[in-house]
Order: C-alpha cells, then sequence, then structure tokens
C-alpha cells in the first residue's frame, strides 16, 4: 500500500473531490432535466465504448476475457431498456428536456464510485480488474439500453406533440 504524504494524500483529495463533482453533475443534469440532443445519446455510449476497450487492452489477446465482457454488455442492454422506460420528456422555453431513469442514475452512481475506488485501491490486480471491466460494460449496456429506449420515446413525444399543434 502506498504510504500517505503530503504530496499523495493532496493527489487522493483533489481525485475525490473531481469524482464528486462528476457525479453531482450527471445526477443534477439526469434528474432536475437537461436540454434532449441526439448527439448526448450517442455521446455518452461512445465515450464508455472508449473506456472499456482502453481498459481491456491489457487483456488483448484473450479472446475468452473479451467475449465475457462483451457479454456482460449486451445483457447490460436489456434492463436499460426496461428502466429507460422511466425516462421523460417536457417543454421549457420552446425547447424539449428530459429527465433520465432515477433507477438507471442509481446504478450508474453506485458502479462508478465501485469501479473508481478499486482502480485506485487495487490498481495491479487482474481479479479486480475484470470486475472493473464487468461494472463498466454492465454500465455501457444500461447506457446503450436507456439510450435506445429515451430516442423512440423521443419520437413518440415529438409525434404527440405535433398532433396537438394541428
Amino acid at each position: 500500500m502506498i504510504g500517505l504524504n503530503l504530496s499523495n494524500t493532496f493527489i487522493a483529495v483533489a481525485l475525490i473531490l473531481i469524482v464528486i463533482r462528476i457525479m453531482y453533475k450527471r445526477l443534477k443534469r439526469g434528474l432536475k432535466g437537461q436540454q434532449f440532443k441526439t448527439s448526448r445519446l450517442l455521446r455518452t455510449p461512445v465515450i464508455y465504448l472508449f473506456l472499456l476497450i482502453f481498459f481491456m487492452l491489457a487483456f488483448i489477446g484473450n479472446i475468452d476475457y473479451m467475449a465475457i465482457i462483451l457479454a456482460i454488455c449486451i445483457l447490460g442492454i436489456i434492463p436499460g431498456l426496461a428502466f429507460g422506460e422511466r425516462v421523460t420528456f417536457f417543454d421549457s422555453d420552446g425547447k424539449i428536456f428530459y429527465k433520465r431513469s432515477p433507477y438507471l442514475l442509481s446504478i450508474w452512481a453506485v458502479a462508478f464510485i465501485i469501479r473508481i475506488s478499486f482502480e485506485f485501491i487495487y490498481p495491479n490486480n487482474l481479479s479486480i480488474q475484470f470486475i472493473i471491466d464487468a461494472l463498466l460494460a454492465v454500465t455501457l449496456g444500461l447506457i446503450i439500453g436507456e439510450s435506445l429506449r429515451a430516442y423512440r420515446k423521443y419520437k413518440q413525444y415529438i409525434e404527440e406533440r405535433n398532433s396537438f399543434i394541428y
């Protein structure tokens, strides 16, 4: 274990503050609503996909490992679709906003905390690396499922909104 000195303590505190800031912003925007953009539905899964690929680089030659992680990701899409049903849309100042599923936001927050904690507590443990990759894969699947459901609900919202105008 790394000994705590002033430099390490400062880095740890800085990282904790960054993680808290990221979580606060994501949870606040997700629960209170943010302006809907199709690009946002695509951007988040792509970022998580790149993160997953980055963390799996250590296992690039292990086809079984990669297949298991991919299967976990695909399995995560199913609950993402189900919980994505809780995405809601609303108008504000002539713009369309949406709120994310509180269940998925909770799962994301817990997985995020566990992943970040494990990465710093057990940096060289391959078993823990599998848990980190699996959590990232499940989260990616959940986000993909929620994004697919949100886009479908967005199309329905637009159709219903336009039917009231005419």
